[in-house]
Protein backbone atom coordinates (compact mmCIF):
# COMPACT_ATOMS: atom_id res chain seq x y z
CA UNK A 1 0.00 0.00 0.00
CA UNK A 2 1.36 3.41 -0.96
CA UNK A 3 2.16 5.67 1.97
CA UNK A 4 -0.38 8.40 2.48
CA UNK A 5 0.54 11.56 4.36
CA UNK A 6 -0.07 15.29 4.25
CA UNK A 7 2.62 16.22 1.73
CA UNK A 8 1.14 13.92 -0.91
CA UNK A 9 -1.87 16.20 -1.16
CA UNK A 10 -1.84 18.79 -3.97
CA UNK A 11 -1.29 22.46 -3.09
CA UNK A 12 -4.86 23.36 -4.02
CA UNK A 13 -6.23 20.97 -1.39
CA UNK A 14 -3.72 22.12 1.23
CA UNK A 15 -4.72 25.73 0.63
CA UNK A 16 -8.39 24.77 1.08
CA UNK A 17 -7.62 23.01 4.38
CA UNK A 18 -5.45 25.78 5.80
CA UNK A 19 -7.98 28.45 4.83
CA UNK A 20 -10.34 27.02 7.46
CA UNK A 21 -7.83 27.74 10.27
CA UNK A 22 -7.93 31.11 12.01
CA UNK A 23 -4.82 33.27 11.78
CA UNK A 24 -3.49 32.85 15.38
CA UNK A 25 -3.52 29.05 14.89
CA UNK A 26 -2.23 29.25 11.33
CA UNK A 27 0.97 31.19 12.03
CA UNK A 28 2.64 28.43 14.17
CA UNK A 29 2.37 26.07 11.18
CA UNK A 30 4.61 28.25 8.97
CA UNK A 31 7.99 26.89 10.23
CA UNK A 32 7.06 23.23 9.59
CA UNK A 33 8.54 23.15 6.08
CA UNK A 34 9.28 25.34 3.10
CA UNK A 35 6.18 24.08 1.31
CA UNK A 36 3.85 24.77 4.24
CA UNK A 37 5.49 28.16 4.73
CA UNK A 38 4.75 29.10 1.11
CA UNK A 39 1.12 28.02 1.40
CA UNK A 40 0.64 29.86 4.70
CA UNK A 41 2.06 33.00 3.08
CA UNK A 42 -0.46 32.74 0.27
CA UNK A 43 -3.39 32.26 2.67
CA UNK A 44 -2.27 35.18 4.84
CA UNK A 45 -1.73 37.40 1.83
CA UNK A 46 -5.27 36.76 0.60
CA UNK A 47 -6.59 37.63 4.07
CA UNK A 48 -4.68 40.91 4.02
CA UNK A 49 -6.29 41.80 0.69
CA UNK A 50 -9.79 41.00 2.03
CA UNK A 51 -9.18 42.99 5.23
CA UNK A 52 -7.88 46.01 3.31
CA UNK A 53 -10.97 46.11 1.07
CA UNK A 54 -13.55 45.73 3.90
CA UNK A 55 -16.50 45.29 1.59
CA UNK A 56 -18.90 44.25 4.36
CA UNK A 57 -17.59 46.27 7.32
CA UNK A 58 -16.83 49.87 8.21
CA UNK A 59 -14.26 51.54 10.45
CA UNK A 60 -15.43 54.04 13.05
CA UNK A 61 -13.06 56.42 14.80
CA UNK A 62 -13.77 58.34 17.98
CA UNK A 63 -11.11 60.88 18.92
CA UNK A 64 -11.95 63.64 21.35
CA UNK A 65 -10.70 65.73 24.21
CA UNK A 66 -11.87 64.20 27.52
CA UNK A 67 -14.13 67.21 28.08
CA UNK A 68 -15.95 66.57 24.75
CA UNK A 69 -16.76 62.91 25.39
CA UNK A 70 -20.53 63.43 25.28
CA UNK A 71 -20.63 65.89 22.39
CA UNK A 72 -18.12 64.69 19.78
CA UNK A 73 -19.69 62.19 17.32
CA UNK A 74 -17.87 59.21 15.79
CA UNK A 75 -16.17 59.62 12.42
CA UNK A 76 -16.88 57.27 9.54
CA UNK A 77 -13.72 56.28 7.67
CA UNK A 78 -13.38 55.56 3.96
CA UNK A 79 -10.59 53.29 2.74
CA UNK A 80 -7.65 54.82 0.89
CA UNK A 81 -5.86 51.55 0.20
CA UNK A 82 -2.83 49.72 1.60
CA UNK A 83 0.62 50.67 0.38
CA UNK A 84 2.69 47.77 -0.91
CA UNK A 85 -0.23 45.33 -1.05
CA UNK A 86 -1.13 43.72 -4.36
CA UNK A 87 -3.02 40.57 -5.22
CA UNK A 88 -1.02 37.38 -4.86
CA UNK A 89 -1.04 36.60 -8.56
CA UNK A 90 0.40 40.05 -9.33
CA UNK A 91 3.47 39.58 -7.11
CA UNK A 92 6.82 38.65 -8.66
CA UNK A 93 8.12 35.19 -7.85
CA UNK A 94 10.91 36.61 -5.71
CA UNK A 95 8.37 38.18 -3.32
CA UNK A 96 6.01 35.22 -3.23
CA UNK A 97 8.59 32.92 -1.62
CA UNK A 98 10.76 35.47 0.19
CA UNK A 99 11.73 34.42 3.75
CA UNK A 100 11.13 37.99 4.92
CA UNK A 101 7.59 38.09 3.53
CA UNK A 102 5.97 37.60 6.93
CA UNK A 103 7.90 40.57 8.32
CA UNK A 104 6.87 42.71 5.35
CA UNK A 105 3.24 41.80 5.95
CA UNK A 106 3.44 43.04 9.53
CA UNK A 107 4.84 46.39 8.34
CA UNK A 108 1.86 47.06 6.08
CA UNK A 109 -0.68 49.67 7.14
CA UNK A 110 -4.14 50.28 5.72
CA UNK A 111 -5.05 53.95 5.34
CA UNK A 112 -8.48 55.37 6.12
CA UNK A 113 -9.77 58.94 5.84
CA UNK A 114 -12.05 60.06 8.70
CA UNK A 115 -15.09 62.13 7.71
CA UNK A 116 -17.48 64.13 9.81
CA UNK A 117 -21.19 63.52 9.27
CA UNK A 118 -24.07 65.76 10.25
CA UNK A 119 -26.13 64.79 13.27
CA UNK A 120 -29.86 64.73 13.63
CA UNK A 121 -31.55 67.31 15.83
CA UNK A 122 -30.48 66.65 19.39
CA UNK A 123 -27.04 65.38 18.34
CA UNK A 124 -27.66 61.72 19.08
CA UNK A 125 -27.54 59.96 15.72
CA UNK A 126 -26.01 60.61 12.34
CA UNK A 127 -28.24 61.40 9.37
CA UNK A 128 -28.84 59.03 6.46
CA UNK A 129 -26.80 56.01 7.59
CA UNK A 130 -27.87 54.05 4.52
CA UNK A 131 -25.01 55.37 2.38
CA UNK A 132 -22.30 54.47 4.89
CA UNK A 133 -19.60 52.14 3.43
CA UNK A 134 -20.56 48.56 4.19
CA UNK A 135 -24.32 49.17 4.40
CA UNK A 136 -26.92 47.51 2.23
CA UNK A 137 -27.71 50.67 0.27
CA UNK A 138 -24.14 51.83 -0.29
CA UNK A 139 -23.44 52.10 -4.04
CA UNK A 140 -19.92 50.63 -4.03
CA UNK A 141 -17.02 49.43 -1.94
CA UNK A 142 -15.33 51.39 0.82
CA UNK A 143 -12.70 52.53 -1.67
CA UNK A 144 -15.47 54.49 -3.45
CA UNK A 145 -17.08 55.32 -0.13
CA UNK A 146 -18.68 58.26 1.47
CA UNK A 147 -16.68 61.49 1.37
CA UNK A 148 -17.96 63.88 4.01
CA UNK A 149 -16.50 66.95 5.62
CA UNK A 150 -12.88 66.78 6.73
CA UNK A 151 -12.54 66.30 10.47
CA UNK A 152 -10.98 69.29 12.20
CA UNK A 153 -10.64 70.14 15.86
CA UNK A 154 -9.24 73.01 17.91
CA UNK A 155 -6.65 72.32 20.60
CA UNK A 156 -5.86 75.11 23.03
CA UNK A 157 -3.14 75.22 25.67
CA UNK A 158 -2.70 77.73 28.43
CA UNK A 159 0.70 79.18 29.16
CA UNK A 160 1.51 76.65 31.89
CA UNK A 161 0.33 73.56 29.94
CA UNK A 162 2.97 71.41 28.25
CA UNK A 163 0.53 69.01 26.59
CA UNK A 164 -3.10 68.13 26.04
CA UNK A 165 -4.74 64.74 25.55
CA UNK A 166 -7.03 63.04 23.05
CA UNK A 167 -8.96 59.84 23.75
CA UNK A 168 -8.83 57.63 20.62
CA UNK A 169 -11.11 54.65 20.04
CA UNK A 170 -11.45 52.76 16.76
CA UNK A 171 -14.00 50.04 16.05
CA UNK A 172 -14.80 47.66 13.22
CA UNK A 173 -18.55 47.47 12.75
CA UNK A 174 -21.11 46.04 10.41
CA UNK A 175 -24.01 48.29 9.49
CA UNK A 176 -27.26 46.79 10.73
CA UNK A 177 -30.57 46.66 8.86
CA UNK A 178 -32.22 49.02 11.35
CA UNK A 179 -31.75 52.77 11.15
CA UNK A 180 -28.59 53.92 12.93
CA UNK A 181 -27.66 50.56 14.50
CA UNK A 182 -24.36 48.68 14.24
CA UNK A 183 -23.91 44.93 14.53
CA UNK A 184 -20.96 42.82 15.66
CA UNK A 185 -18.74 45.71 16.80
CA UNK A 186 -15.13 44.81 17.53
CA UNK A 187 -12.72 47.21 19.18
CA UNK A 188 -9.60 47.71 17.07
CA UNK A 189 -7.69 49.72 19.66
CA UNK A 190 -8.29 52.25 22.42
CA UNK A 191 -5.87 54.58 24.11
CA UNK A 192 -4.95 58.11 25.09
CA UNK A 193 -2.82 60.26 22.78
CA UNK A 194 -0.65 62.86 24.49
CA UNK A 195 -0.25 65.91 22.25
CA UNK A 196 2.76 67.98 23.30
CA UNK A 197 3.06 71.72 22.83
CA UNK A 198 6.46 71.36 21.15
CA UNK A 199 5.06 68.79 18.70
CA UNK A 200 2.21 71.12 17.73
CA UNK A 201 4.66 73.98 17.22
CA UNK A 202 6.97 71.86 15.07
CA UNK A 203 4.18 70.42 12.94
CA UNK A 204 2.68 73.87 12.37
CA UNK A 205 6.07 75.20 11.26
CA UNK A 206 6.56 72.21 8.97
CA UNK A 207 3.12 72.76 7.42
CA UNK A 208 3.98 76.37 6.65
CA UNK A 209 7.21 75.33 4.94
CA UNK A 210 5.32 72.81 2.79
CA UNK A 211 2.85 75.52 1.69
CA UNK A 212 5.78 77.77 0.79
CA UNK A 213 7.31 75.06 -1.39
CA UNK A 214 3.99 74.48 -3.17
CA UNK A 215 3.67 78.19 -3.85
CA UNK A 216 7.16 78.23 -5.37
CA UNK A 217 6.22 75.33 -7.64
CA UNK A 218 3.08 77.12 -8.82
CA UNK A 219 5.05 80.30 -9.57
CA UNK A 220 7.62 78.45 -11.66
CA UNK A 221 4.85 76.60 -13.49
CA UNK A 222 6.12 73.06 -12.96
CA UNK A 223 3.60 70.49 -11.63
CA UNK A 224 1.09 73.28 -11.18
CA UNK A 225 -1.31 72.67 -8.34
CA UNK A 226 0.60 69.65 -7.01
CA UNK A 227 3.29 69.14 -4.43
CA UNK A 228 6.79 68.27 -5.68
CA UNK A 229 7.07 64.57 -6.49
CA UNK A 230 9.35 62.50 -4.27
CA UNK A 231 10.76 59.05 -4.93
CA UNK A 232 9.90 56.38 -2.38
CA UNK A 233 12.18 53.36 -2.23
CA UNK A 234 10.93 49.82 -1.76
CA UNK A 235 12.41 49.70 1.75
CA UNK A 236 10.72 52.94 2.84
CA UNK A 237 7.33 52.07 1.38
CA UNK A 238 6.20 50.24 4.52
CA UNK A 239 7.99 52.45 7.08
CA UNK A 240 5.33 54.76 8.44
CA UNK A 241 6.31 54.40 12.09
CA UNK A 242 8.98 57.10 11.70
CA UNK A 243 6.55 59.69 10.27
CA UNK A 244 6.59 62.59 12.73
CA UNK A 245 3.04 63.65 11.76
CA UNK A 246 1.61 60.37 13.11
CA UNK A 247 0.61 60.06 16.76
CA UNK A 248 0.24 56.44 17.83
CA UNK A 249 -2.56 55.30 20.10
CA UNK A 250 -0.40 52.76 21.95
CA UNK A 251 3.23 51.58 22.02
CA UNK A 252 2.22 48.60 19.86
CA UNK A 253 1.74 50.96 16.89
CA UNK A 254 -1.34 49.08 15.71
CA UNK A 255 -3.25 52.30 15.05
CA UNK A 256 -2.13 55.87 14.54
CA UNK A 257 -3.51 59.15 13.26
CA UNK A 258 -1.70 61.44 10.84
CA UNK A 259 -2.49 65.09 11.53
CA UNK A 260 -2.06 68.35 9.68
CA UNK A 261 -1.49 71.20 12.13
CA UNK A 262 -2.09 74.90 11.65
CA UNK A 263 -1.63 77.56 14.30
CA UNK A 264 -4.54 79.87 14.99
CA UNK A 265 -3.31 83.42 15.38
CA UNK A 266 -4.57 85.07 18.56
CA UNK A 267 -5.30 88.77 18.85
CA UNK A 268 -2.29 90.61 20.22
CA UNK A 269 -3.84 94.07 20.51
CA UNK A 270 -5.03 93.34 24.05
CA UNK A 271 -2.15 93.29 26.59
CA UNK A 272 -1.74 90.04 28.52
CA UNK A 273 0.32 89.92 31.70
CA UNK A 274 2.49 86.82 31.88
CA UNK A 275 5.64 85.83 33.69
CA UNK A 276 8.98 86.01 31.91
CA UNK A 277 9.47 82.22 32.11
CA UNK A 278 5.90 81.38 31.04
CA UNK A 279 4.71 80.56 27.51
CA UNK A 280 1.89 82.38 25.81
CA UNK A 281 -1.50 80.67 25.45
CA UNK A 282 -1.70 79.01 22.02
CA UNK A 283 -4.42 77.48 19.88
CA UNK A 284 -3.98 75.06 16.98
CA UNK A 285 -6.31 73.62 14.36
CA UNK A 286 -5.63 69.93 13.75
CA UNK A 287 -6.93 68.19 10.65
CA UNK A 288 -7.34 64.42 10.60
CA UNK A 289 -5.44 63.44 7.48
CA UNK A 290 -5.48 59.64 7.81
CA UNK A 291 -6.15 56.86 10.25
CA UNK A 292 -3.55 54.12 9.87
CA UNK A 293 -4.30 50.56 11.01
CA UNK A 294 -1.78 47.74 10.88
CA UNK A 295 -3.26 45.45 8.25
CA UNK A 296 -2.31 42.24 10.05
CA UNK A 297 -4.09 43.53 13.18
CA UNK A 298 -7.10 44.43 11.06
CA UNK A 299 -7.21 40.81 9.84
CA UNK A 300 -7.51 39.57 13.43
CA UNK A 301 -10.27 42.06 14.24
CA UNK A 302 -12.18 41.11 11.07
CA UNK A 303 -11.99 37.44 12.06
CA UNK A 304 -13.34 38.28 15.52
CA UNK A 305 -16.27 40.12 13.94
CA UNK A 306 -17.01 37.19 11.63
CA UNK A 307 -16.92 34.81 14.60
CA UNK A 308 -19.53 36.96 16.34
CA UNK A 309 -21.60 36.87 13.16
CA UNK A 310 -21.45 33.08 12.99
CA UNK A 311 -22.26 32.58 16.66
CA UNK A 312 -25.25 34.92 16.73
CA UNK A 313 -28.43 33.43 18.12
CA UNK A 314 -30.77 35.87 16.44
CA UNK A 315 -31.46 37.69 19.72
CA UNK A 316 -29.71 40.79 20.96
CA UNK A 317 -29.88 43.31 23.77
CA UNK A 318 -29.39 46.90 22.58
CA UNK A 319 -28.19 49.55 25.02
CA UNK A 320 -28.79 53.08 23.79
CA UNK A 321 -30.83 56.22 23.90
CA UNK A 322 -33.54 56.52 21.29
CA UNK A 323 -35.46 59.74 21.60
Amino acid sequence: MTECYLYRLPNELLIHLLTLIITPELLPLAPLSHRIYTIVLRVLHNRLVIASELESHSVLLECFHPSAKLTEPPYFCSSHGTDGLARYDELPESEKHSPSRLGDMRKMYSRFRPHRRELEEGGRRVRRPGDIPGSRTHPGTTRDGYEGDTVKQILSLDGHELFTQLVAQSHLVKIGPRHGLFTYPVEIEEGVIRVWREWLRGMAAKGQSVETEEQKVEVVGTNKGKAPATKVSQADRYEVVSDSRILWVSPKNNTGIRFNVKERKLRRDIPILIRADEDMPVSYEIEYDELLIRTSHLVLMLENSLVLDDNTSGKAVVFGSFG
